[in-house]
């Protein structure tokens, strides 16, 4: 048995972490992870030297030797300047421009599979604030039809190599990307809400601009879950890059809520034969399946079931992150 120390300082991160942080056991590795007022007591045994270390955002530092430093939530572009030479970083997201990104892929532990009887509702959390306007929104303006027909324009890197984006630095574009992944939430959601405005829950500080019913998303971790519990969750993908997997979508699928997922760059070896079930590539598909569920209490359910499955070996493919990480 090999042992882990999880340090993370921080309560938003380790809500970040979902049920990864609650699970001990991952086939030869036990887990003890360590959080708030703990996490000085996780600093003190890391100075034994017995156990393997996962520090999250470095708050602690650690050496190639005694573990990894695991940075969340997005690619290298996320990790601050004076850590960046750490040859033991891991990231949670997959950049659409270099291949330089070593990801520590969480997988959903679905440790309840009770799920709601309520009418089935769609739900979205997300912000939907432009970062960088002074970057992005000419791009945004340019190429708005091509988005709009398109989906998955930008996470194709041929996009990038137009003209007036090809001589950007990276820095700069990732900039611009995650601008567009935040534009792109507007726009499907703008989409949505013409059809099924009675039966959407939106929740995010800044959609109040765009939509009078919204609500505020200061809330606690269980009532976020509570929401999406028994509902159609929509998910368009992090801002940071594309993976199927990171904080939003785990802790969906995790509550016990039905993913609706644009396609992401590894649907395929995520959800496997059940891809076309959990993903979407445009609108009017998107739509279709939305009017389906909505109506069909059993098929919900019957599909959930499908969904959790597909995810009943995710502490193996944990271990085997682990094993390649440590």
């Amino acid at each position: 048995m090999k042992i882990i120390l999880l340090l993370c300082k921080f309560k938003y991160r380790k809500n970040n972490l979902n049920n990864f942080y609650h699970t001990w056991f991952y086939g030869k590795y036990l887990m003890i992870s360590f959080s708030g007022i703990f996490y000085y007591f996780g600093l003190f045994l890391k100075m034994f030297n017995f156990f393997k270390i996962i520090s999250i955002d470095s708050e602690t530092v650690v050496n190639k030797k005694n573990g990894f430093n695991f940075w969340l939530t997005g690619t290298i572009h996320k990790i601050p300047k004076n850590f960046t030479q750490l040859e033991n970083n891991f990231v949670n997201m997959k950049s659409v421009f270099h291949d330089k990104d070593k990801v520590f892929q969480l997988y959903p532990i679905i440790t309840n599979k009770k799920i709601s009887e309520k009418r089935t509702q769609i739900v979205y959390f997300s912000n939907c604030k432009i970062k960088k306007p002074e970057l992005s929104l000419k791009i945004i303006n340019k190429y708005k039809e091509e988005f709009k027909k398109n989906l998955l324009l930008f996470d194709d890197i041929n996009f990038w190599f137009k003209d007036d984006l090809k001589k950007r630095s990276e820095v700069d574009k990732f900039l611009i990307y995650r601008d567009l992944k935040i534009n792109q939430r507007i726009d499907i959601i703008k989409e949505i809400m013409s059809e099924f405005s009675d039966k959407i829950s939106l929740f995010g500080d800044e959609w109040e601009m765009y939509f009078s019913n919204s609500h505020k998303t200061n809330m606690e971790k269980k009532k976020i879950q509570d929401k999406y519990n028994g509902n159609i969750c929509l998910d368009f993908g992090s801002a940071s890059g594309s993976l199927s997997l990171y904080p939003r979508s785990i802790e969906i699928i995790e509550s016990g809520g039905y993913l609706m997922q644009l396609k992401q760059s590894d649907s395929k070896k995520i959800f496997n034969n059940y891809e076309d079930m959990f993903t979407f590539k445009n609108i009017e598909e998107l739509r279709k399946k939305i009017r389906i569920l909505i109506n069909d209490k059993l098929l919900f359910n019957k599909q959930i079931k499908l969904l959790h499955e597909n995810f009943q070996s995710s502490k193996f493919f944990i271990e085997n992150q682990l094993d390649k990480c440590l």
